[in-house]
């Protein structure tokens, strides 16, 4: 028999939840089964130094950090850095302007706590610097983003580009960010490549040059499809693909769990990129009412969707942490769907959740399944989760207290 005893040893206590994870400790807990089937160890994160980290094991999972804060448990979807030689090569990337090229140069730390960045020392005021590889094999019309890390003198324009004979830029040459000799920051830039172009030249480039000898370092180029960065995959003299993080709440884990009523309240990192809705919570397909808790690409609106019916939103979903309560067959009202974000007043819609109750639980993503691997497997949130809890239900107070 499942006692709460057991209860507490696998999830701890107090708060009165059912059902504690807290991923920020950097251990997987033991009701969570996770999987990414990488044959080797390729994924990275930002550790809690502020440096990019390889995971130990090829299917490890991720626990993110920003600015020395633990953000959780990274949840991303597979992604391929189609730039050969991240990390930049003399025999791979050419050098343009007046420069004078270095690769692993040893006297600054890279990003990753290494000596593995790339050196450019500038040779002609009022000149430029670029540094760039040509990348084929690309589908004309498709959408890419591109992505380094630079740190340099103040006063220049940092640009990235992307370049074919024919049309010349792909995009206009606007500034990505700013950086400086203090730190390294990561440059992005997204473009849409024209119908008939499947080859390009992805380069850094800086203008006016201020002084002769000004120095600058970049590291870890990557060329993506989608519209925005994901975590770094290290490359050589190929293209390399980082498998999904699937993670899953089931079994008696999650049966033993849920219940009408029932509520949720999670801690999650909206995920800032990639085609449509991402899914922070959802049930198994099979249920009677499939519930999703996801957050609509792009925008500041939070929504529970059905298998079948309306959804229920509500804005207020912020860049960085979110609060998120969910409750069904709620005190108030009776029977339906409660959703609070970041302690607003709950709104309220659809039906319960129908007597077929739901056998497992993914976190920041949906499946046909439950098991990785096998089905589908999408919506990938992007980004970590902090917390997640289940209670046997919520007033709209306690959902209010607890995300506020």
């Amino acid at each position: 028999m499942y006692t709460s005893m057991m209860r507490k040893a696998l999830f701890g206590s107090g708060d009165s939840a059912l059902l504690s994870l807290d991923f920020t400790t950097g251990t997987l807990p033991t009701a969570v089964t996770f999987k990414r089937e990488d044959s080797t160890a390729r994924a990275t994160f930002i550790d809690s130094s502020g440096y990019v980290k390889t995971v130990a094991s090829a299917g490890a999972a991720r626990f993110d950090y920003t600015g020395g804060v633990a953000k959780g448990l990274l949840i991303e979807a597979a992604a391929t850095n189609l730039a050969p030689y991240s990390d930049g090569s003399t025999t791979q990337w050419t050098v343009g302007g007046h420069r004078t090229p270095t690769n692993n140069t040893g006297d600054i730390t890279d990003p990753a706590n290494g000596n593995n960045a790339t050196k450019l020392v500038l040779g002609t005021v009022g000149n430029y610097a670029s540094y760039a590889t040509s990348i084929s094999g690309l589908t004309g019309g498709g959408t890419y983003t591109v992505s380094y890390w630079i740190r340099g003198p103040v006063g220049h324009s940092p640009r990235l580009y992307a370049q074919n004979g024919t049309v010349g830029d792909v995009t206009p040459s606007a500034t990505t960010g700013t950086y400086n000799n203090t730190g390294w920051n990561r440059l992005t830039q997204t473009y849409t490549l024209p119908a008939a172009t499947t080859q390009v030249f992805v380069y850094f480039y800086s203008g006016g040059i201020n002084t002769t000898g000004d120095t600058f370092y970049v590291y870890g180029f990557q060329l993506e499809t989608g519209s925005t960065a994901s975590s770094l995959i290290h490359t050589t003299t190929s293209s390399l693909t980082r498998l999904a993080d699937d993670a899953v709440i089931r079994s008696t884990a999650w049966t033993s769990l849920y219940a009408q009523p029932g509520a949720m309240v999670v801690e999650f990192y909206r995920g800032a990129y990639g085609a449509g809705d991402r899914s922070v919570l959802a049930t198994d397909t099979t249920a009677a009412r499939h519930w999703d808790l996801l957050h609509a690409n792009g925008s500041a609106t939070s929504q529970i969707a059905f298998s079948s019916g309306s959804a229920v939103t509500q804005t207020g979903l912020v860049s960085g942490l979110n609060k998120v309560a969910l409750a069904w067959n709620a005190p108030t009202p009776t029977a339906s769907f409660d959703l609070c974000v970041n302690g607003a007043t709950p709104t309220f819609g659809g039906s319960n959740v129908g007597t077929t109750l739901s056998t497992w639980l993914t976190l920041g993503s949906q499946s046909t399944t439950g098991v990785s691997g096998s089905g589908t497997w999408d919506n990938y949130l992007n980004n970590s989760i902090k917390s997640v809890k289940y209670y046997t239900g919520l007033t709209y107070a306690e959902m209010q207290a607890k995300t506020t």
